[in-house]
């Protein structure tokens, strides 16, 4: 069973286990995200996800995030095409930049530590980039990639606050995605979005308050992007008429 969507064999990174380990571009691109139609998102990346795919939130556990959505059926991502390329005219949401790394808590401790998928093809000992030097160091490389993992966890944590934010003030509200393909209608549920008419209803303190952090444009942008369904659904008569 895969791990956090797309990974097969995760391991803590290794000063010694991984003193020569290399990373190159994987010769399969992003296959790994080929069966996903739906992709993490940071509240951070809502300006230019918002342009290209529905950016919508969804219940884990007691707490909400947001996703973006890639694919209108099960198991299927319109935005990577038969030779593992993602669209280059979209825009790669940082859950997918990230891999074969994570930042992961080890069990008993709330420590993080990067994490590597074993399976990724592009692990050699070779060519590519290196993780530690000849001196067991963390390379330049490995700097800048602890560095956006942790960016990320914490855009991620502020996403959950957003999100909390947002339930507090009772503006989410369920709705599906509902596409008509041919004689065949296609319906994504469990799904929540910002209620407009309970955002315009907000007291002005309210409004303020969400300016100031930030929030009022994420929300906005947010609902800029349910009109990329349609977007979507013409990827998808595409991929089946060509």
């Amino acid at each position: 069973m895969k791990t956090l969507l797309m990974y097969d064999k995760l391991v803590p990174v290794n000063r010694e286990q991984h003193r020569q380990l290399r990373v190159k571009a994987s010769d399969k691109k992003l296959n790994f995200a080929r069966e996903t139609n739906s992709v993490l998102l940071a509240a951070t990346e809502l300006p230019l996800a918002a342009l290209d795919f529905p950016c919508v939130f969804v219940a884990t556990g007691d707490q909400h995030t947001l996703v973006s959505v890639v694919g209108l059926r099960d198991k299927e991502n319109l935005l990577v095409d038969d030779h593992g390329a993602w669209d280059t005219h979209c825009y790669v949401p940082a859950f997918i930049r990230r891999y074969p790394f994570v930042l992961a808590e080890q069990p008993g401790s709330t420590q993080l530590t990067v994490c590597v998928d074993e399976a990724f093809d592009g692990l050699n000992a070779t060519d590519g980039e290196a993780l530690f030097d000849a001196d067991g160091q963390d390379t330049a490389y490995l700097q800048q990639l602890q560095k956006f993992l942790l960016d990320f966890h914490n855009d991620m944590q502020r996403t959950t606050a957003f999100a909390k934010r947002l339930v507090e003030l009772d503006l989410l509200v369920d709705r599906n995605i509902d596409f008509k393909l041919a004689e065949q209608h296609i319906t994504l549920n469990g799904f929540k979005v910002v209620d407009e008419d309970k955002l315009h209803k907000l007291p002005p303190d309210t409004v303020q308050e969400l300016f100031n952090n930030g929030a009022l444009g994420w929300i906005h942008a947010h609902l800029l992007s349910l009109n990329n369904v349609n977007k979507l659904g013409a990827r998808l008569i595409r991929k089946l008429t060509n």
